[in-house]
């Protein structure tokens, strides 16, 4: 029975990945079939892992609307009935786009945009859920909390939802491609370690770097290479991508004091985010050998790109400090000025 994990992240508190971390599939789908390690929703489990909680959320630090960044501009993704957060966390080449939005009493709940229209998506029973990813089939991976407050993983297909879980520990699903690869993480409830896991046609592969206290895994193209994170002995946070054969390649952006990758697309574009020396987080773009510093224009502080599709357009969110518990949320797209900084550093110091 397969599995999968994953920790939402933020600035002081996890909505995504990174907060956990750093605390411490199938057959093709081209033939529209389900993860062959996916399983039915179940009404319950003998083997219940202790609760984790993967979707947390904090009113006084709050995480403003979603963006759509394309060709240089910024579009403004806000769900119209928001409270405060939108959060894009996936989208793929024909534009659609899945995530999060809070609901009064800071109830998160899944949805898809796609041309225009949203659909909110929950999975029964849970009380807390968000979508993660979505491939070129439309099939949905996301993460959902149950009555005990225990954190897993979930397949939506073709209108019917599937559970994601490792058995005995708790489980997020992250990322998923068009050949039904999931990838995510999971807890371990006695040593209290994150472990990476790749689910393929029902095999679950623990992934792990090396030497590292923790590794997370955050997203997976159709190539079989996997970005994620993991923390070093001296608990810093690095990035990494996995190549199909299982080599680790280590990602810092240059002066950082973390560097958080969180989507990649067939190309090997990487989208993440990494931490100055003043712990003020921002966006980041790894493409053909130069890195590329995003920043929202009316980002207070932290700036989180998702992901980013083969035709280059990324989707993220950032923080708006006070400011974004009055942005107005019942315009569901708006225009935005133009990014207020893009700064090149090639060549890129991967190691």
């Amino acid at each position: 029975m397969a599995s999968t994990t994953t920790t939402r992240f933020r600035a002081a508190r996890p909505g995504t990945i990174l907060a956990a971390l750093l605390l411490s599939a199938s057959t093709a789908i081209g033939a529209a079939t389900a993860p062959a390690g996916a399983q039915p929703a179940p009404a319950g489990s003998d083997q219940a892992p202790p609760p984790v909680s993967c979707i947390t959320d904090n009113p006084v630090d709050p995480l403003g609307p979603g963006y759509l960044l394309e060709r240089g501009r910024f579009t403004t993704i806000a769900h119209p009935d928001a409270r405060v957060e939108t959060q894009p966390f996936g989208n793929n080449n024909r534009g659609q786009i899945v995530g999060g939005y809070d609901t009064p009493g800071f109830v998160f709940r899944g949805f898809l945009l796609d041309r225009g229209r949203y659909t909110t998506i929950d999975f029964p029973g849970a009380s807390r859920s968000f979508a993660a990813r979505i491939n070129a089939h439309g099939q949905i991976v996301g993460n959902y909390e149950d009555a005990r407050g225990g954190c897993h993983g979930f397949l939506l297909h073709e209108g019917r939802y599937s559970t994601i879980d490792v058995p005995g520990k708790p489980t997020q699903a992250l990322g998923l491609n068009d050949r039904g690869q999931v990838v995510g993480g999971t807890v371990d409830p006695e040593a209290g370690r994150i472990s990476g896991f790749l689910l393929d046609r029902g095999v679950v592969t623990s992934i792990d770097v090396p030497g590292s206290l923790s590794t997370n895994a955050l997203d997976i193209n159709d190539r079989g290479q996997i970005a994620g994170v993991y923390a070093d002995a001296q608990r810093t946070g690095h990035g990494y991508v996995r190549d199909r054969d299982g080599a680790f390649t280590t990602i810092d952006v240059p002066g950082a004091t973390l560097t958080f990758p969180l989507g990649i697309n067939n190309r090997g574009h990487v989208v993440g985010m990494y931490r100055d020396a003043n712990q003020v987080g921002h966006g980041f773009l790894y493409k053909d050998g130069a890195l590329t510093t995003i920043d929202h224009p009316l980002a207070s502080s932290d700036s989180w790109p998702q992901d980013v599709n083969d035709r280059g357009q990324i989707v993220g969110f950032y923080e708006r400090g006070g400011s974004a518990a009055t942005f107005d949320a019942r315009s569901a797209v708006v225009r935005d000025s133009a990014p207020s900084r893009w700064q090149m550093w090639g060549p890129t110091r991967f190691r």
